[in-house]
C-alpha cells in the first residue's frame, strides 16, 4: 500500500497492521500512568516496576510497526501523524509521572536517600525520580514545533527528520528507563536526559532554520510569478492589437490582409 499523502487517507488505511500497533501503543498510555499514579499513593515500587513493564512494550512497539510499515509497504498517511504523535505523548507522559508520582507521593520519600548499595544518604532531592524542570524544558520544546506546524502547512514547507533529532530521541528513552531505578544510578539518569533534552533542542533548532529556508523559497518563487503574470498583462495592455490577433485568428488574418493592401497602394 504506496503512502499517497495526508490530503488522501482512505478508511482502510485505518486498520492496517502497523497502525493497529501505534494504536495499541497509544492505548498503553493511559494504562502505565494509572499504574505509576497507584505506586506513588500507595509507595508501591512493584506498581512502578510493572508500569515500567508496559512502557517498554509500548515503546518495543514502535520498533515493530516501523518495521512491518516499510517491510510490507503498509505506509500511510494516518501512520506518518500517529506515529510521531505517540512518541512525544509517551516519553512527556511517562516523565510527568515520574516526576509527580514520586517528588510529590510517598514512594519519593519512602525511597529517598538509598545509594547503589542501599546506604542512606539522605540526599533531598532524590525523592524526584525525574525534576519537573526536565517536564518544563520538553513541554516548551514541543511547543514551539506545535506553534510552528499551521505555518508548515500553511506554506507547504516538508520537514524532513535528522539524524539529531533521532538521536535525542533514542537517549531521552534511556533517559526514562533509567529514571525508574533514579534512587540506584547516581544521577547518570539525570545526566543522559539533560543531553537529551539538550540534542532535542538542537534539533528543533534545525528544523526551524530549514522552515524558514523553505518559506523564503517559497515566497520568493511566488513574488517571482506575480511579478512574470503582471508584466505580461502590462505588454498586452499596451498592443490592444496583439490582444485581438491572440484571441482570434480570424482577427490576425483580417489584419495581416489589409496591411498587405496598404503596402500595395
Amino acid at each position: 500500500m504506496a503512502y499517497k499523502g495526508m490530503g488522501q487517507i482512505d478508511k482502510k488505511e485505518l486498520w492496517t497492521i502497523p497502525n493497529i500497533i501505534t494504536y495499541f501503543r497509544i492505548l498503553c498510555i493511559p494504562a502505565y500512568i494509572a499504574l505509576m499514579a497507584c505506586a506513588g499513593v500507595n509507595a508501591d515500587p512493584v506498581l512502578l516496576y510493572i508500569a515500567l513493564g508496559v512502557f517498554a512494550v509500548a515503546a518495543a512497539s514502535d520498533l515493530v510497526d516501523g518495521w512491518i510499515a516499510r517491510r510490507f509497504n503498509m505506509t500511510s498517511g494516518i501512520g506518518m501523524a500517529l506515529d510521531p504523535f505517540a512518541d512525544k505523548l509517551m516519553h512527556i507522559s511517562v516523565l510527568f509521572c515520574l516526576s509527580l508520582c514520586t517528588g510529590l507521593t510517598p514512594l519519593g520519600e519512602s525511597m529517598e536517600g538509598l545509594d547503589v548499595l542501599g546506604v542512606a544518604t539522605m540526599t533531598a532531592s532524590e525523592g524526584w525520580y525525574v525534576h519537573y524542570a526536565f517536564v518544563i524544558l520538553l513541554l516548551l520544546k514541543e511547543g514551539i514545533m506545535v506553534c510552528a506546524a499551521p505555518l508548515v502547512m500553511k506554506k507547504g514547507a516538508k520537514v524532513q527528520a535528522n539524524w539529531m533529532g533521532k538521536v535525542a530521541s533514542f537517549t531521552v528513552s534511556v533517559g526514562v528507563l533509567l529514571a525508574f531505578f533514579h534512587p540506584y544510578v547516581a544521577f547518570a539518569d539525570w545526566g543522559i536526559l539533560s543531553w537529551g533534552i539538550c540534542m532535542s533542542y538542537a534539533a528543533a533548532i534545525g528544523y526551524l532554520v530549514d522552515i524558514i529556508k523553505q518559506i523564503r523559497k517559497i515566497n520568493s518563487g511566488e513574488m517571482e510569478k506575480v511579478t512574470a503574470e503582471s508584466a505580461k498583462t502590462t505588454d498586452s495592455s499596451n498592443n490592444p492589437l496583439a490582444d485581438k490577433a491572440a484571441e482570434s485568428p480570424a482577427a490576425s488574418y483580417s489584419v495581416e490582409r489589409a496591411d498587405d493592401k496598404d503596402a500595395q497602394n
